[in-house]
């Protein structure tokens, strides 16, 4: 039996949490684990969690270890870096990161200090080990969808105040500079008007990334442009409510200029929305390149530590010891020439119907029989890295 304790937040609607508790739920099913979870966070009712979830997750925080812990996962922002109770303890990261180049400080600390780090794409995997990391220590897991509500079921086909019978595009993101909310706004005001029998519906999560100005940026837009409808919505919503936002539309749009996964373009895709997206990166792990349209992309230096860019904490270096890198930034009219082509396709219907065909196969049980085998090997090791630093 190996012990296993998951440290992280467990209670907010962040991808962070979402990760959290499917692989929380997983692990705990497999009769090799004992498992416990440590949240780094309180219940919270605003974050609308089902309550049986939060039984569950209050359930496996009381659950103590009989022994400590084999193994413990770290899953949070910014990363952990105490030592364990424990010096037989191994320390597994899952850790996301968006940007081309990674902290210095993270290139140390994963090397030295983790037994495995454990990133949710190759894309972002490639980063790391760019950046310094020893290949041999870093797996590729997906991040998962819940295949029980994110589907083509019709059950959850409704949500207040959207209109499922026009022909609706969803942004699923935040002001960040690297979700590219600007780009398609930008492109959104000239590529269709007020009379054209579709809106875009923009998903904004300031309770988690803060308080922006996205709100009047859309009404300033929209009384200026006449630009087909914006519907904003900030409330902190269930995975439920997500998928209902996905079925009543029809299109799921990331124009991002740096990603590492791109989990709610997958919830999407599942639910049967056609993905417009840049012309590369970490999406293509999951979503065939021949579904849905991609963007043309150009490439781009920009200052990484500049705090529009929300990459780094100040003060923070890079690998590869410099303040600049290159990313890929989505064409601005090619995502407008995309949107008009799409909703004005003569068959357009029969077009977006071609995404219900496809397969995802990041099912949280098949991504987690990844983590299986990880912590099973990991567990198996003899001494840990930390040893050799003291």
């Amino acid at each position: 039996m190996i012990n296993i304790e998951i440290l992280g937040k467990f209670f907010d609607n962040h991808s962070l949490s979402i990760i959290n508790r499917q692989v929380a739920f997983q692990l705990n099913k497999c009769k090799d684990f004992n498992l416990c979870i440590t949240p780094l966070d309180n219940i919270n009712p605003d974050y609308q969690i089902e309550k049986n979830i939060i039984k569950k997750l209050k359930t496996l925080a009381q659950n103590e270890l009989k022994q400590e812990a084999d193994v413990q996962i770290r899953h949070s922002y910014p990363p952990v870096w105490n030592w364990p109770t424990s010096k037989k303890t191994k320390v597994i990261y899952i850790q996301p990161w968006e940007f081309p180049k990674i902290p210095f400080e993270w290139q140390y600390r994963f090397e030295a200090f983790a037994d495995t780090l454990c990133v949710p794409s190759n894309y972002e995997r490639d980063i790391f080990i760019t950046g310094g990391m020893n290949p041999d220590k870093i797996f590729t897991v997906p991040n998962g969808y819940d295949e029980t509500i994110f589907n083509l079921d019709p059950y959850w086909k409704s949500y207040p105040g959207i209109d499922q019978n026009k022909y609706n595009f969803v942004f699923v993101g935040n002001g960040q500079w690297r979700k590219g909310v600007d780009i398609l706004l930008n492109a959104w005001k000239d590529a269709v008007a007020k009379y054209d029998n579709c809106a875009i519906i923009i998903k904004d999560n300031p309770s988690v990334y803060g308080v922006n100005n996205l709100l009047n940026e859309i009404i300033k837009l929209q009384y200026k442009s006449g630009c087909a409808d914006i519907i904003y919505l900030d409330d902190n919503l269930s995975a439920e409510q997500m998928a209902s936002i996905y079925k009543v539309s029809k299109f799921i749009i990331h124009p991002y200029r740096a990603e590492g996964f791109g989990m709610h373009v997958q919830e999407a895709v599942a639910c049967g929305c056609f993905p417009i997206l840049p012309n590369k990166g970490p999406h293509d792990e999951f979503i065939p390149k021949d579904v849905g349209i991609r963007i043309e992309t150009q490439s781009k230096m920009v200052d990484i530590t500049n705090p529009e860019m929300f990459a780094l904490k100040p003060g923070d270096a890079t690998t590869l010891m410099s303040t600049h890198t290159f990313i890929n930034e989505p064409v601005m009219e090619h995502l407008k020439g995309a949107i008009q082509h799409i909703y004005h396709h003569h068959e357009k219907d029969k077009f977006i119907d071609k995404v219900k065909e496809v397969k995802l196969e990041n099912t949280w049980t098949n991504v987690c029989v990844k983590y299986e085998e990880i912590i099973k090997n990991v567990a198996k090791r003899v001494g840990t890295q930390r040893d050799y630093i003291r």
